[in-house]
C-alpha cells in the first residue's frame, strides 16, 4: 500500500484556503481511560475542564454522533518525552485540536467492499475507529469506512474528494487512495445537541 498517512490530517478549509496550523487547546482529563493518537477524532467530554480548557475524549463515533475535531498534537509532557504523539490512558494531557467546522481532512480509506469512487463525492460516510496505539510511533488507526458511502445525513463525515497522486491508484484496492472529508456532524455546527 503506497499511502503512509495514519488517521486524519487537516489540509485546507472549504473556501480553498490552506490549513495553516490553527488549533485550540483542550484538556483530556485523567479520568478518561483510553489512549489518543495524533490523527484521531475527539468529542467534547463531560469530564472536568482544566485551566479554562474544555474537556475532550477519543471519539467512538462510527456511524452517527457529533465530532469536535482532530488531534494534531499535544503539549509537551515533561514526565514522558518518548511519546510525543500519544496521550496515554488515565493521564491528564492538553490536546491540540484542529476544530474549525469547515476544515477538510485527508484520510486513508479501509478499502473494505472496494474503493470509494469519485462519483461518491458529496455523499456521507462512516469512520473505522480501531484501537489507539500506546507505543511509538503512535500512528492513528482511524480510517474512512469505504463500505458505508450513503446519503444518510447522520453519518459523521462528508466526502469532498479523492486525492489523485502518483503513488496512489484511485481504482485499486492494492494501493488505496486517500480521500478528502469534512465533518458532517460537527459539535459546533448549528442545531447539534450539546454534551
Amino acid at each position: 500500500m503506497a499511502n503512509v498517512l495514519a488517521g486524519f490530517r487537516p489540509v485546507k478549509h472549504l473556501t480553498g484556503a490552506p490549513y495553516n496550523g490553527q488549533l485550540n487547546r483542550y484538556v483530556v482529563p485523567a479520568a478518561e481511560t483510553g489512549a489518543i493518537n495524533v490523527g484521531d477524532f475527539v468529542v467534547l467530554s463531560d469530564g472536568a475542564a482544566l485551566g479554562g480548557y474544555p474537556a475532550v475524549e477519543r471519539s467512538t463515533v462510527t456511524t452517527s454522533g457529533a465530532l469536535v475535531g482532530v488531534v494534531v498534537g499535544f503539549d509537551i509532557d515533561t514526565s514522558n518525552l518518548n511519546l510525543p504523539n500519544i496521550r496515554l490512558a488515565s493521564t491528564a494531557r492538553i490536546a491540540l485540536v484542529a476544530d474549525a467546522p469547515d476544515l477538510l481532512f485527508a484520510a486513508p480509506q479501509d478499502g473494505v467492499g472496494g474503493v470509494i469512487a469519485a462519483a461518491s463525492v458529496g455523499l456521507n460516510v462512516a469512520i473505522v475507529v480501531g484501537t489507539a496505539a500506546t507505543t511509538a510511533p503512535g500512528a492513528s488507526t482511524m480510517t474512512v469506512d469505504s463500505s458505508t458511502v450513503a446519503t444518510t445525513n447522520t453519518l459523521p463525515l462528508k466526502l469532498m474528494g479523492i486525492i489523485d497522486s502518483p503513488d496512489q491508484d484511485i481504482t485499486s484496492t492494492s494501493r488505496l487512495s486517500e480521500v478528502l472529508v469534512m465533518i458532517n456532524t460537527h459539535q459546533y455546527a448549528p442545531s447539534i445537541a450539546g454534551v
